[in-house]
Parts: C-alpha cells; sequence; structure tokens
C-alpha cells in the first residue's frame, strides 16, 4: 500500500456526507435492479472503515436506508430515469461536503460495488460516468 493510500484511508468524512456515500453507492448497485449481497459487503466494509463513533448508531442508520430503499426500489425499477435522477441529486447534496482525496474514495466505493459482482454492464458503466461528471472528475 503507498503512503497515498493510506492517507485516502485514514480520511475522515462528515457523518452527513458519509451517509450521503453510502447511499449513493446503494442506488448505483439498483442500476441491474437488486442489491446483491456482495455489494451490501463492499459498501459495509467502507462504512466500517469510516463510521465513526460520535455518528449515529451505524446499524439503526443500516435497517433505516434498507427500508427506504425496499420502499422507493419498486419505483426506481420501473423508472431508470428516476434512478438517474435520484443519483445526481444525491451526488449534488454530497459534493459540498467532499475533499478530493474524499470524491476520490466515493469512486473507489462505487466502482468496487458496481463490479462486486464480477461484472460491469455498459448501463452501469454509463451511470459511472455520469457520476463522475456530477462529482466534477472526468476520465482521461
Amino acid at each position: 500500500m503507498t503512503m497515498q493510500e493510506e492517507d485516502l484511508i485514514t480520511e475522515v468524512f462528515n457523518e452527513k456526507a458519509l451517509k450521503n456515500a453510502i447511499y449513493s453507492a446503494v442506488l448505483m448497485s439498483l442500476i441491474d435492479r437488486e442489491l446483491h449481497e456482495k455489494e451490501w459487503e463492499v459498501i459495509q466494509a467502507f462504512a466500517d472503515e469510516h463510521w465513526l463513533d460520535e455518528y449515529d448508531d451505524f446499524e439503526e442508520y443500516q435497517e433505516g436506508i434498507k427500508k427506504k430503499i425496499i420502499k422507493e426500489v419498486e419505483t426506481i425499477i420501473a423508472d431508470p430515469k428516476l434512478l438517474n435522477q435520484k443519483i445526481e441529486a444525491t451526488v449534488e447534496e454530497l459534493i459540498p461536503d467532499l475533499t478530493l482525496p474524499q470524491k476520490n474514495l466515493v469512486l473507489n466505493l462505487v466502482g468496487d460495488v458496481m463490479v462486486a459482482d464480477g461484472i460491469m454492464t455498459l448501463e452501469e458503466s454509463k451511470l459511472f460516468a455520469v457520476f463522475m461528471d456530477k462529482m466534477g472528475l472526468q476520465i482521461y
């Protein structure tokens, strides 16, 4: 592990930014219409690494976000444009709270979630490009 990677791992997110990053990753995972167990494991590992003791209880937050997603998933599945809109809105709310290293961590999280099932579809890669664009980052 390089020093830069170690610096990224110790980057501290404020609670709002961390919750938005996690929610963004969950939304991104739904592009294939379901939240796979491996995708949730990636999200859980990210949260375990960055969640601070002074934040709300993660178990309660986790249950809340799962209930929220379950409630929204039928609508999201029925309307893929709605998923894009929700992701864009969440990212726009997230951006002001992130440093550049945090943006990189969130992009790594989202990318890891999207390939957790061993496949990145064209639809997922297009959504990832939208996510990057909304974060103000570009691929060269």
